[in-house]
């Protein structure tokens, strides 16, 4: 008879360092908070000053915009001079679809199109060329070296009325994941990058909008979705947790996981609608 051989299930996150973006957002905070949980030093960085600071040892907060090169690279060096090499980035900050500027493709200004770019898309690039040219110039014998990029289900989907969004999310979760997954090899061969795609988050916002229109929630959560709910703050981070950590996801890079609640298309015409 075989011996039994336990299988340590611990994620073996203590002690990485760990950089949230968009750390003081709904997410972003919740996402802050199990990573401490799990033992790590976390670094914040957000547009803003959160109006409720999490107080905690290993955690550092940092104002910072992802959209300026020189304040993303100062982030970044203040993070570094605080905790050491940031193991794990968590490229959380963007526009919002809740506070996207939204029209008709037709309709849409440039300066609008561009706005939701510059924050998603090249704010992220930013982001993410800060943590690898860290890495590549500072670490040394570290672990738990991985990304994870905040996408959207509207990059799977689209999302109506508001393209620039969904152009976005679509190009750092697929295009820009599956590229840095490759790249990233070059600078060390154990660095990992990939990203989520959560549907409807139960947050305070989404929550807001659900009761201003009555029929949000069957829209959006569950007249395409199998487990008829959005999903918990939670299970966006532990979804984070469980791709950082080498000793769950060391084989996993260049992936996007849809965090959804199991939705199987996007709802184009609500009840009731017609064509024109």
């Amino acid at each position: 008879m075989a011996e039994f051989k336990p299988l340590d299930t611990g994620l073996g996150l203590q002690g990485s360092h760990v950089l949230v973006t968009g750390s003081s957002g709904a997410i972003g905070r919740v996402v802050v908070q199990a990573f401490l949980s799990a033992g790590a030093f976390v670094s914040g960085v957000d547009k803003i000053e959160s109006r409720d600071p999490i107080v905690h040892d290993n955690f550092h907060s940092i104002v910072g915009d992802v959209t300026d090169e020189s304040q993303i690279h100062a982030s970044f060096m203040q993070a570094r001079s605080k905790f050491g090499v940031i193991a794990v980035l968590i490229a959380a900050a963007g526009l919002d679809l809740s506070f996207a500027p939204r029209s008709n493709v037709v309709d849409m200004s440039f300066a609008d199109w561009r706005k939701v770019l510059d924050v998603n898309v090249d704010g992220t690039f930013l982001t993410c060329r800060e943590w690898l040219r860290g890495i590549r110039d500072f670490a040394t014998q570290e672990r738990n070296f991985s990304a994870v990029i905040f996408g959207s289900e509207a990059g799977r989907f689209g999302a109506p009325n508001c393209a620039s969004y969904a152009v976005g999310k679509a190009a750092i979760q697929i295009g820009l994941v599956r590229s840095l997954a490759r790249d990233a090899v070059d600078i060390r061969p154990d660095i990992r990058v990939n990203s989520i795609a959560p549907g409807p988050v139960q947050t305070r916002q989404f929550m807001k909008e659900c009761e201003e229109d009555d029929e949000a929630l069957w829209r959006e959560a569950e007249a395409t979705v199998a487990l008829r709910k959005p999903v918990s703050l939670e299970a966006v981070a532990k979804a984070c947790l469980f791709l950082a950590s080498d000793s769950f996801a060391g084989n996993i890079t260049g992936q996007c996981i849809p965090i959804d609640s199991g939705k199987q298309g996007n709802l184009l015409w609500p009840r009731g609608s017609r064509v024109a």
